[in-house]
Formats: C-alpha cells, sequence, structure tokens
C-alpha cells in the first residue's frame, strides 16, 4: 500500500513579515501575508479529507515541536481558515514529549494550548514519576512539566533515607531509595510540585498515610523531599496510629509531624498534646504539652484468675481476698 506524507499547519500565533524581514530588505508599500509558525508532519498508510477535517489510517505519526505522537487512526479537524485545532487520535497511542511519555487508547491533542489529554487506562512517566488514572492530561513543550491526572495512582521516587554514619569510620552504604505511591481522586502536577484531592492515600516503607488533600514537595532532580497533609489525616506505621488535623512528613528522615488536635496510639499507649512525632520504623514518639494514658499491667490477683480460668480463690467469699473474708475496703 502506498505510504502518504501528509504536512499540515497548527494554529498559532501568526509571524508577520515585519517580524521576519527588516526594513531593508522588504519591499516599500507591500505587505506580505502572515505565515504561521508550528507546522506538523504527519505520516501514515492512506489519509483521505475534506474542507473540514483530514482521517490518516494505518502507523500513524505525528510530528510537533517536541511532540512524537503515534496511534492507529487519526482524525484532523480544521477551522475556518483550514488551520488544524484538534487532532483525535484512536488506537494505541504512544506519545514522547522531551523525556515524557504517555499511552492509552485514546488521546485528543488541542493545538492552541498544546494539552494533550489521554484515555483508555492510560499511563505516563518521566525520569522520577509514574502516573496512572483515567484520564491523563498533559501540558506539551520542552520547557512544560505539568500534567493533570483523575483517579490517580502516582509512584513518586523520594530522596535519598539519610544514614546515620558507620562507626568506625568504614564505607557508607548506598543510599535508600523508597518510592512512595500516591492514590487521589485527582493529582495536578508541575516540576516544582504535586498537589493530590480527595480520598489522598500514601503508601511509603511501613507507612500508610491518609488526609483529604497533599502537595508534594520535589527537590532539583524531581525528587520527593517533603509532604503536607490537611485534613483528616490518618497515620498507621506498623502497630502505631496518629490522627490530626495536619500532618508533615519530611522525607529524608521518615519523620512525621502531627498537629491540630493530635492523638497517637500503640498496644499500650495513647497520646494526647500540641504535636506529636514519630518516625517511620521506629516505636518511639515524641510528644508536646502531653498527656498520656499508659496501660498498666495486671494486679496479682487477676494474674491468679486467669490462670485458674476465671475460678478465683474458692474459699474466698465475693469482696475478700482470702477464705477468712477480710473485706476490701
Amino acid at each position: 500500500m502506498i505510504e502518504y506524507l501528509v504536512t499540515a499547519f497548527f494554529v498559532a500565533q501568526p509571524v508577520t513579515a515585519t517580524a521576519l524581514e527588516t526594513s531593508s530588505t522588504r519591499a516599500p508599500g507591500k505587505t506580505e501575508a502572515p505565515r504561521l509558525r508550528s507546522p506538523v508532519e504527519i505520516s501514515s498508510k492512506r489519509v483521505s479529507g475534506s474542507r473540514n477535517q483530514a482521517v490518516f489510517k494505518g502507523d500513524v505519526v505525528v510530528k510537533h515541536q517536541t511532540l512524537d505522537l503515534r496511534c492507529d487512526e487519526m482524525i484532523a479537524s480544521y477551522n475556518g481558515p483550514r488551520e488544524v485545532t484538534r487532532v483525535e487520535c484512536v488506537g494505541n497511542v504512544r506519545a514522547v514529549d522531551g523525556d515524557r511519555t504517555a499511552k492509552g487508547e485514546r488521546a485528543d491533542f488541542d493545538v492552541p494550548t498544546g494539552v494533550l489529554v489521554v484515555t483508555g487506562n492510560p499511563e505516563a512517566e518521566d525520569p522520577t514519576t509514574h502516573l496512572r488514572g483515567s484520564e491523563v492530561r498533559l501540558t506539551t513543550g520542552s520547557k512544560s512539566s505539568e500534567y493533570q491526572v483523575e483517579n490517580a495512582v502516582v509512584t513518586l521516587q523520594s530522596a535519598p533515607l539519610k544514614q546515620p554514619p558507620r562507626k568506625g569510620g568504614g564505607k557508607d552504604s548506598a543510599p535508600q531509595r523508597n518510592p512512595a505511591e500516591i492514590s487521589s481522586k485527582r493529582v495536578v502536577g508541575s516540576r516544582t510540585q504535586a498537589v493530590f484531592t480527595g480520598d489522598v492515600v500514601v503508601k511509603q516503607r511501613t507507612l500508610d498515610l491518609r488526609c483529604d488533600k497533599m502537595i508534594a514537595h520535589y527537590n532539583g532532580p524531581r525528587e520527593v523531599t517533603r509532604a503536607e497533609c490537611v485534613g483528616n489525616v490518618r497515620a498507621v506505621d506498623g502497630d502505631r496510629t496518629a490522627r490530626g488535623a495536619r500532618a508533615d512528613f519530611d522525607v529524608p528522615t521518615g519523620v512525621l509531624v502531627v498537629t491540630g488536635n493530635p492523638e497517637a496510639r500503640d498496644p499500650t499507649t495513647h497520646l494526647r498534646g500540641s504535636e506529636v512525632r514519630m518516625t517511620v520504623g521506629n516505636s518511639n514518639f515524641e510528644v508536646k504539652d502531653a498527656v498520656i494514658t499508659v496501660e498498666t499491667a495486671p494486679l496479682k490477683e487477676q494474674q491468679q484468675r486467669r490462670k485458674d480460668g476465671g475460678k478465683g480463690n474458692p474459699g474466698a467469699r465475693p469482696g475478700s481476698t482470702d477464705a477468712g473474708g477480710t473485706k476490701q475496703p
């Protein structure tokens, strides 16, 4: 089958002749028609077109600025001047934009805004982030790293844990990197942070952290260094739990600080205060302005009753401690 190569023009800001030429090279009294920038090159096995659109089928490849978009079938829609304003892709969608990739079953590319929306079990990733959800929205361009995901499951590369220095001056072990998996109703991300809203669940190492909204902050290499949680914070780490209105999680140290009427528990202790601090993987709590309720060891009489199957001393009367019947005060 013959392969067609089609070149179209995406809608963009017109570049006038004055922006392209100096006054010394332009003919006096003559105004050239504005030219469009950002052409797109599309190749496919077959194309059929009309005044309003063109349909490309078979091994479709779209190249526009930094975007390389591929699929089985594509419809390019035109505006009045027959400039392409929208592209709809169906079947085996694969997109590459700089160091980001995306895939799914369908995609819609809005040319004027540069926004690519991928649906149909979509996934996207860059060197430090993997995205899944019902819809992945990417803003294309070499300087852009913006994304939005609906019903999101996001895996973020975390900053390495801070290791204590080795005794005896031995060689330090390689830094541990533990990715964080975060799910939420929606996530909106940029180069410096990601904002998760709605039923946020964070799983990192032994920590399960839940809240209404969370902001994850990145460092230069786009690793997560800090997370701020707001609203109905609930944390579980092994047999310890904590809850409050807000929480701040420092990833390299593993320290979680809960505030806003915080409470914490382990199997024998209940803590309240103005601030609860816990370290992931460590059994200790640190509480400011603390009110602590501690489970006490059982009385020896209760221990003996448990050993006897709850029968107690057969010679003792109710309210007494021995057969002689001495009554407890």
